[in-house]
């Protein structure tokens, strides 16, 4: 079966702010470590580990003229502590939310020939997808 996929479907929010004018691509969601590894003894015999550590970021990119960009960079000056959500009707209408999120670093400001896209990492303590 042959699907679409439209990019305008796709929504994050931080703070109650729906952020526009996203870069090049929208996100990347990921966690921060592995779920589980596998410890091998000197024998070959194996033990799942599960990881606790269910922390993860998610990073977006944004266009330098976005006026979401200010409003990042004050987020992150205040160290501001937020809620996140994440819509995507493209996935049978898909959520993601997490609460207390915040702002990685002060985005970095690139300026040159081409408008830069402005890369922002919201850090989030529990990421249950």
């Amino acid at each position: 079966m042959l699907r679409t996929f439209d990019p305008m479907k796709v929504n994050v929010t931080f703070n109650n702010r729906q952020l526009r004018m996203f870069g090049d691509s929208l996100f990347t969601l990921a966690r921060d470590e592995a779920n589980v590894t596998l410890k091998k003894g000197a024998k070959g015999d194996s033990t799942y580990v599960l990881n606790a550590n269910k922390a993860g970021k998610l990073t977006i990119t944004l266009q330098q003229e976005s006026p979401d960009v200010a409003f990042i960079e004050n987020c992150s000056e205040r160290n501001l502590m937020a809620n996140l959500a994440i819509t995507d009707a493209n996935d049978s209408g898909s959520i993601f939310f997490a609460q207390n999120v915040m702002v990685e670093k002060l985005p970095d400001r690139v300026r040159g020939k081409d408008a830069s896209d402005v890369t922002v990492v919201f850090l989030i303590p529990d990421l249950k997808i």
